[in-house]
């Protein structure tokens, strides 16, 4: 899976060289990637480097969720090199991670959260802790 954002952000799950070297046609610059060690499918920062990208980890345990892990993932976003290309298991992590910054850096509210994570096609399963941790975001926001 390989979805445009913004002009500049994209998410998904790519990860065989073929698929990666796409990415870096389609002009990305940067990769980050929300798989922890312990999932075994972070990729390889040594061959990031070879296809010419950035390689950030920034590990998102779904099961451990903090504000701190989302203050990370924008940090490493704001000073990376454009475009971005965040990544994880399955786009899901990538594209709520990628969508909470840009509403905190727009303010939008949970609605045009929820019609943009929509719109990407990203589904929740039930009690997922991505949707609750967003949810928390929106309830701190409004205070």
């Amino acid at each position: 899976m390989f979805q445009t954002v913004t002009e500049s952000l994209a998410i998904g799950n790519v990860v065989s060289p073929a698929e990666l070297r796409e990415v870096a046609q389609k002009g990305y610059r940067t990769i980050v990637d929300l798989c922890t060690p312990a999932e075994g499918n972070q990729l390889n920062a040594e061959e990031m480097k070879q296809l010419g990208f950035e390689y950030i980890s920034v590990p998102v345990d779904r099961q451990n969720l903090k504000p701190e892990t989302l203050q990370g993932f924008m940090e490493a976003v704001t000073s990376a090199s454009q475009p971005i290309y965040t990544r994880c298991a399955s786009g899901l992590r990538a594209g709520v991670m990628t969508l909470l910054s840009l509403a905190d850096r727009e303010g939008w509210t949970e609605q045009q959260y929820i019609e943009r994570r929509q719109a990407l096609g990203l589904e929740h399963k039930p009690n997922c802790p991505l949707e609750a941790f967003a949810r928390e975001y929106f309830l701190k926001a409004q205070h």
